[in-house]
């Protein structure tokens, strides 16, 4: 179980030939920085792997953002959008 309130993420993956994120007009700078400020997370309820983060960037835009947890604390970010 993650503890989600102390978790640092080691590194971050996203796959930019198949770019998801930009259909919904967020960088990827803005999904990362998500994960660095007041953020609550809950498991995807149709894959046990990925997880659904709500949380804010720099500016303060809030986004919903995708991504699935991968050995040694990896954030591969799948999708993200506004909310």
């Amino acid at each position: 179980m993650v503890r989600w309130d102390t978790f640092e993420p080691a590194d971050f993956e996203y796959d930019f030939e198949n770019d998801k994120l930009a259909i919904h007009g967020v960088t990827f700078e803005e999904a990362v920085e998500a994960f660095f400020y007041d953020f609550r997370i809950r498991r995807n309820k149709r894959d046990d792997n990925r997880f659904q983060l709500y949380g804010r960037t720099i500016a303060g835009r809030p986004l919903e953002i995708i991504f699935e947890l991968k050995p040694g604390r990896i954030v591969r970010i799948i999708t993200g959008w506004p909310l």
